[in-house]
């Protein structure tokens, strides 16, 4: 086999196990969402040599927890600033509300992506 696809068949089997809910070093027994597994990705895609030293170190899984908390609590905090500015219209169309809602948290979240997930680590 190369080396391409034996360190492919690692990153998976290792997404695979943070989805299960693998623990962390401080005690966390969750499935690691979105943003940290876009960000294992990323890292793992752009710089596989500083992947490798974290997952040997075994830093990288609470590297990817706290990028993905990280994220989330970002996104939050933006949306509800794009919601004081542009608040959701008074109407009884939920639909309305709900695609002015998902605006705003669809910026928030491209935002979020840009800054903190696809970042070099």
């Amino acid at each position: 086999m190369n080396k391409e696809l034996i360190e492919n068949k690692e990153l998976q089997a290792l997404l695979s196990s943070l989805q299960e809910g693998e623990t962390s070093e401080d005690g966390r027994e969750q499935p690691l969402g979105k943003y940290g597994r876009m960000a294992m990705d990323y890292l793992h895609e752009t710089n596989p040599q500083r992947f490798m030293t974290l997952k040997m170190t075994g830093e990288l899984t609470d590297m990817m927890y706290r990028v993905d908390e990280e994220a989330s609590d970002r996104i939050e905090a933006i949306v509800q600033r794009l919601l004081e500015k542009d608040p959701v219209p008074r109407t009884d169309d939920i639909f309305e509300k709900a695609r002015h809602y998902n605006t705003k948290k669809y910026i928030a979240v491209e935002l979020v992506i840009k800054e903190m997930v696809l970042i070099p680590r």
